[in-house]
């Protein structure tokens, strides 16, 4: 998976992430994933909403770079994930003119559009918006459940996919389902090393742990493939 903007950019939303402080590394107890998979990296991308000025850069290189897909692909609403992906789907939908809903984690009511906040347009062609993705099965997960709203949604948009997980590519073709993404964790680790701020241990943590995610997960607890 590469990121759909220019190496380049691709290369700055990395550095942003990592002047922010944003990129959490430990050599000790690792983190736990919502998805299971245990790691020594945890990417706080909410960071980005209080700092206004690299808030801007990031999101207008996203939506310039967005508005060809956008118009190939007839996209006419985009939903956040609650919680961490409502405000990068906020200020997307701004810049791009388009109506704004989220999806929440659990349903409020009945019915298949229990779980959006806001209203669908007509013949609804959605972009799923979230922070992170490792694996992309709740990525999957909340492509389907959208399709229930009888919604179109090929399209799914996140600041940092870590492309490194095994089996995502061919869990997202066989739903059918595009992965963009503003940088990988490939540009971030880069970042990180140019950054000078690593320590040797954490320098060799992160080579094992790009080198092998799975069995990183497994050695420290987490699931497998």
């Amino acid at each position: 998976m590469q990121s759909f903007l220019p190496p380049t950019c691709s290369a700055r939303v990395a550095e942003v992430l990592v002047a922010l402080d944003a990129i959490r590394i430990t050599t000790a107890q690792p983190f736990i994933y919502t998805s299971g998979w245990a790691s020594p990296v945890y990417i706080d991308t909410r960071l980005l909403m209080s700092d206004v000025g690299l808030r801007r850069e990031i999101m207008d290189l996203a939506a310039d770079a967005l508005a060809p897909l956008i118009a190939a692909s007839g996209i006419n609403a985009i939903i956040g994930a609650e919680s961490s992906g409502i405000a990068t789907a906020a200020w997307l939908a701004e810049r791009t003119a388009l109506p704004l809903l989220y999806l929440r984690k659990r349903p409020m009511g009945w019915g298949n559009s229990a779980r959006l906040e806001g209203r669908l347009p007509n013949d609804a062609a959605l972009l799923y918006v979230d922070d992170v993705t490792t694996d992309a099965r709740s990525k999957v997960a909340a492509a389907e459940s959208l399709r229930g709203t009888g919604a179109r949604i090929a399209d799914c948009l996140v600041l940092v996919d870590y492309a490194i997980y095994p089996k995502s590519r061919e869990l997202l073709t066989e739903h059918a389902l595009s992965m963009h993404a503003l940088c990988t964790w490939a540009h971030l680790h880069d970042a990180l090393l140019a950054s000078g701020a690593l320590n040797g241990s954490e320098v060799r943590t992160l080579e094992a742990f790009r080198a092998d995610p799975v069995r990183w997960s497994v050695e420290h607890g987490g699931v497998s493939a």
